[in-house]
């Protein structure tokens, strides 16, 4: 009786293992054996911009999956599985076959862009050849590729009409448009907060500012941080120093105590006025000196003083690399022409970043190129591209008489609010 039911329980083991290796190499087939099969794809570079493709366009724009080029062409396949119930439109953007997509794929169009997938695999489709000078070539490629520029009159009440222009959500640590914060819409009421000018970089300018904004009209009193610029010279107009390798302590700009800034902004133009209330001229700390190498005379400075009158002339409704806060422009502050381009949340493919460009004429300064590069957060959300964070460069006359780098930091950028009325803008 003992071996019976020993025996028992062993076969009993026996189908168990059995029974579970099986199950092994079921899922084994099932996941690596074969792989998934799309019933056709629509190719890349494929131009939708006729029959049920435009229908297509709408909804890869309205659900934000993939960009497109000229705003009608794919840039990654789009893999179509009506047995699996899904739509793979790249970059791991996998959507079901909801009714819309049903609709437009079930009678295609668009036959030389359809790829029928018989025996073709979609988990393992072999590495497309390239040439040996491809990781030189791909982001110039993948720049060109993605080339958007153009203007547009369809909502863009904010970039021609509005009083609500001032209105920005997004603060940064040195320099840059001011934060604008709304009280009411339609009237243009709220505070403008400034860090630096719109056109100066990291340790640059010890500029602040605070202003109220009403209609079309700003008024602001303006100030200085003195930990803001590298550095002061401690109330001696003798003191000489030699420069610095990553913050600038020259080429410079210097702002009084006290001032006020009155301004008219509307979307195409601002125009302004500057005027110097209090200097301290009692304890008057003025910068230190760095001195050229060759020549033996004084790196410059612009150290604001008296009254100023300023413009800014820009682009009102330019939509650059998908940005629609983009602007070029040129401007005049504190005695300085500058030319500039300024985008926010650009896109190339799936990369949203901001980038930032001045240059500053010669005059009360060198001549001198700031460029910089953030980095967006990628997040969901209210966190999705509330900051940035990336390098800032500025190149000009250096001490030794060449053209060279004045400093090279970080610069960040913060969301701090949803300010934008959809109504409006």
């Amino acid at each position: 009786m003992k071996i019976k039911t020993y025996l028992l329980n062993q076969e009993t083991k026996f189908i168990w293992i059995v029974t579970f290796i099986s199950i092994l190499i079921s899922l084994s087939f099932s996941s690596t054996g074969y792989a998934q099969i799309a019933d056709f794809t629509i190719s890349r570079y494929c131009n939708l911009n006729k029959g049920n493709g435009v229908e297509l366009i709408r909804y890869i724009k309205n659900s934000d999956l993939q960009t497109l080029i000229g705003d009608s062409t794919t840039s990654e396949p789009i893999k179509v599985y009506f047995i699996d119930q899904k739509v793979d439109f790249g970059n791991g953007k996998v959507r079901p076959m909801n009714q819309t997509l049903l609709n437009i794929f079930t009678n295609w169009q668009l036959p030389e862009c359809k790829v029928n997938n018989v025996g073709a695999e979609l988990d393992s489709e072999k590495p497309e050849p390239t040439k040996i000078w491809a990781p030189f070539t791909y982001i110039p490629e993948r720049i060109a590729a993605n080339w958007n520029i153009r203007t547009t009159w369809t909502n863009q009440t904010r970039n021609l009409s509005s009083m609500d222009y001032y209105v920005n959500p997004y603060i940064q640590a040195f320099g840059g448009d001011p934060l604008g914060i709304p009280f009411a819409y339609g009237v243009g009421t709220g505070i403008t907060i400034g860090f630096g000018t719109p056109y100066s970089g990291p340790m640059e300018t010890d500029f602040v500012s605070g202003g109220l904004h009403f209609a079309i009209f700003n008024v602001a009193v303006t100030s200085h941080v003195k930990e803001f610029v590298l550095k002061y010279s401690s109330g001696s107009n003798q003191e000489i120093e030699s420069p610095n390798a990553w913050l600038g302590n020259w080429n410079n700009l210097f702002t009084p105590h006290l001032g006020i800034d009155f301004a008219m902004e509307i979307p195409v133009v601002r125009v302004s006025y500057f005027a110097t209330i209090d200097t301290l001229d009692g304890i008057n700390d003025p910068p230190i000196t760095v001195l050229n190498e060759v020549t033996g005379e004084p790196m410059k400075n612009n150290i604001v003083r008296g009254q100023h009158f300023g413009f800014e002339i820009r682009t009102p409704n330019l939509i650059f690399y998908n940005s629609t806060r983009a602007k070029f422009y040129f401007a005049k502050q504190f005695g300085e022409y500058h030319l500039g381009y300024v985008g926010r949340e650009m896109k190339i493919d799936d990369f949203i970043f901001d980038f930032r460009m001045d240059a500053t004429f010669p005059g009360p300064r060198d001549f001198q190129l700031l460029t910089e590069l953030y980095i967006d957060s990628p997040w969901p959300g209210f966190a999705n591209k509330s900051f940035g964070i990336g390098p800032s460069l500025r190149l000009g006359s250096t001490p030794s008489n060449n053209f060279g780098v004045i400093s090279a930091f970080i610069n960040a950028r913060f969301k701090i609010g949803d300010f934008f009325d959809k109504n409006i803008y």
